[in-house]
């Protein structure tokens, strides 16, 4: 009989711990396609932002000194060695580009740098869903652009995961800054504002939208690989119940064949 509360006390908590990681994925679904929904909006958004910014013929020049990199890595639990890619491209990629200022997006992603001996000057916490980006956004574009400008840095890089489909993410390294304008088509005129102030507006607009479409892929990354890991900790959690309600059915008729036996023996001694 102890056998036997045993294994239905361990088929209850698989039972509930199944629970839980059907909701994590129900969840991590939600924000995907939420996210995927956000991709192409943003994208057009940009694109409209770069012909402004060919226009008025911003440009924000490399500084000369060292160079800054982002980290974009994830704030979630259950999504496989999904910071670790990130952070192993990032580490790799900032010792290729030598000492400068390293600005983390994602507190476990930070933590991992941190035990790689990579200095983080600032960790944001990363957004969770698409509605958490502007939350982290503004802050964040202002740290990059403050620290371009008065360090006098040469670039600012960023490594993040570039969403290719489900279960199919990589790391990327990209450049952030400088901007260059792109002349691509005549320039209308401008009426209302000086044209130095919209080259100015339209570059920090560049680099809002472009850090929102980074934060975006890396969400759909991350949510992503959250659903693979929780599609696998199901699958997982379904072996074990099966494999401990056999147990409990075999503990079960082994009680049942020793109550027979023992029935039997009592009823030969009586005779």
């Amino acid at each position: 009989m102890k056998r036997e509360a045993d294994l239905k006390r361990r088929i209850r908590s698989i039972e509930t711990l199944g629970e839980a990681i059907s909701a994590m994925k129900s969840l991590s679904a939600h924000h995907f396609r939420e996210v995927r929904e956000a991709v192409e909006p943003a994208r057009a958004y940009r694109q409209g932002v770069e012909r402004i910014l060919g226009w008025a013929g911003a440009s924000l020049p490399s500084g000369g000194g060292p160079s800054g990199l982002l980290v974009i890595g994830g704030e979630l639990g259950l999504c496989g060695n999904y910071n670790a890619r990130v952070v192993e491209a990032a580490v790799r990629r900032r010792a290729e580009i030598g000492p400068g200022p390293t600005i983390c997006v994602g507190q476990r992603a930070s933590m991992i740098l941190s035990r790689r001996a990579v200095d983080v000057r600032r960790a944001y916490s990363a957004p969770t869903s698409a509605r958490g980006i502007p939350d982290v956004l503004l802050r964040l574009a202002d740290d990059i652009l403050t620290t371009y400008v008065s360090e006098r840095l040469s670039s600012f890089e960023v490594v993040s995961s570039v969403f290719e489909g489900v279960g199919a993410e990589r790391p990327v390294s990209a450049r952030l800054l400088p901007l260059e304008a792109k002349h691509s088509e005549p320039a209308p005129a401008v009426r209302y504002v000086s044209r130095d102030d919209l080259a100015s507006a339209a570059a920090r607009e560049l680099l809002y939208i472009v850090l929102h479409d980074l934060l975006l892929d890396a969400l759909a990354c991350e949510h992503s690989a959250r659903l693979l890991a929780t599609q696998s900790a199901e699958s997982w959690l379904d072996e074990r119940r099966e494999a401990l309600g056999r147990r409990l059915a075999a503990s079960r008729r082994e009680t049942s064949t020793q109550e027979i036996i023992e029935i039997a023996a009592g009823a030969r001694a009586r005779r």
